[in-house]
């Protein structure tokens, strides 16, 4: 997940795209520039079918990589983004649990599951008996077609923000204002959103999965691996071995008494000993900085770290467990 402010200076313009990228064929033609063209291509793009191309693949990865929420944030991953972190988890597992141990893992705030697919896989190697969740707080988007002969739809999250508006040859944002330099653009999304509250009786709503397509494979091959929404602050009630919360938990997203929220319902969601691996990757190098904890009676042990831990560290060794 990345903010507003960090992805500004990696987006270019779409000047080859006034109108917006509506159809598979012009996305296929951006060539390079297209993993940042954000909010101007058309999210119903991000289907695939069930036995996804490598085209298919690429280009729902490129589309996620700049796909902008209501709250402000991308849904910004890429491959092999934790791959140190991995290695260490797997590492710390093997020490603490036998190979045919039937461990819970889950993976909260995933985004489009990428990272958690290469990490189940992995996992599943050395723990065929594991069960593998993991978790977002959206894992699909909606498109609210109008039934206009032109193809006009709108692509809104499932809590009702609309996200986008697609009338061939437009694809304008509406969670963000479009640039002032294209008044045109601004005119169409105005009056996209004055219309928005009224199209709901009148619609055929479709699913668009935000679930990546090997992700998607892997837990239809695997009963095993699951991909559920859960939000990072929910406690479970069955609890897990290790729970892991990457680029979530961090000081710029949630305020002090969020973040030890966060961290109680991790702590009543693992069983006694279990692991709870936190941090973040830094925009500049892209090198994950996480802390890997032990739940004791007592509160939280640090076991390692990769980089210089998690920017919560030091918060969360303050809290007690509640009594």
């Amino acid at each position: 997940m990345r903010s507003a402010a960090k992805l500004k200076r990696m987006k270019p313009k779409l000047s080859a795209f006034t109108f917006g990228i509506y159809d598979r064929a012009q996305y296929l033609k951006m060539g390079a520039e297209r993993r940042y063209s954000g909010g101007r291509v058309a999210y119903n793009l991000l289907r695939v079918g069930e036995e996804p191309s490598t085209e298919e693949i690429r280009m729902f990865e490129d589309i996620c990589f700049t796909l902008r929420v209501s709250n402000g944030t991308w849904r910004t991953t890429f491959r092999d983004r934790f791959g140190d972190v991995d290695a260490m988890a797997l590492s710390l597992m093997q020490s603490a649990f036998p190979r045919d141990a039937p461990i819970r893992i889950q993976d909260r705030a995933v985004s489009s599951g990428l990272t958690s697919c290469q990490w189940a896989r992995g996992l599943f190697a050395v723990f065929p008996a594991a069960e593998f969740e993991a978790s977002d707080l959206m894992t699909e988007l909606l498109e609210v077609s109008t039934g206009a002969s032109r193809g006009e739809s709108y692509v809104m999250e499932p809590g009702g923000a609309a996200l986008q508006y697609i009338c061939p040859p437009f694809v304008v944002a509406l969670n963000y204002p479009e640039s002032w330099r294209n008044p045109l653009l601004r005119l169409i999304a105005a009056r996209a959103r004055k219309r928005f509250p009224g199209i709901n009786g009148k619609s055929t709503v479709l699913p668009i999965s935000c679930v990546h397509p090997e992700a998607q494979v892997l837990a239809r091959a695997n009963p095993n691996f699951t991909v559920v929404v859960r939000s990072v602050f929910d406690q479970t009630p069955e609890p897990c071995d290790v729970l892991r919360t990457m680029n979530i938990l961090n000081l710029s997203y949630f305020s002090r008494e969020q973040l030890l929220a966060a961290a109680d319902a991790i702590y009543g969601s693992l069983r006694p000993d279990g692991i709870w691996i936190v941090g973040k990757t830094r925009e500049d190098d892209f090198t994950n900085h996480t802390t890997f904890f032990r739940r004791r009676d007592t509160g939280w042990e640090v076991l390692d770290r990769t980089g210089s831990g998690s920017e919560i560290e030091d918060l969360i060794l303050t809290r007690q467990p509640a009594r």
